[in-house]
């Protein structure tokens, strides 16, 4: 079982005007950030995760990314597919696919290890 790092996610452009207000799901479960409801990020920031979890196998997992919203429901702002070949380690790179909502803007990378 390959042990996976989520190092840090950049953002290339928020969907709001102002910052995003950014936290990571995995299933239903909210994984980052810990201890609070979300954090905020802008234009050509980059937020360290540091968040480990071992993968139970080889394969695909999904990390949502969602913008928490205070007045109205939360938005899903896409997801982070990770493709898990190996328990070799490796460094990667990985790009949100959004929803087929065509008029969301957010621009996010995930940056994320294998750690064997």
């Amino acid at each position: 079982m390959p042990l996976i790092k989520l190092t840090s996610i950049l953002c290339e452009c928020p969907e709001e005007s102002d910052k995003d207000e950014i936290y990571l799901k995995f299933g239903d479960q909210k994984i980052w950030p810990i201890g609070k409801k979300f954090i905020k990020i802008d234009t050509d920031e980059e937020l360290v995760i540091g968040l480990k979890t071992k993968v139970t196998k080889i394969g695909w997992m999904t990390i949502e990314l969602w913008e928490y919203d205070l007045t109205s429901s939360n938005d899903h702002l896409g997801t982070f597919h990770l493709e898990i070949n190996s328990d070799e380690p490796e460094t990667k790179t990985t790009i949100l696919s959004r929803n087929e909502d065509f008029s969301q803007k957010a621009s996010y990378m995930l940056n994320w290890e294998v750690l064997g």
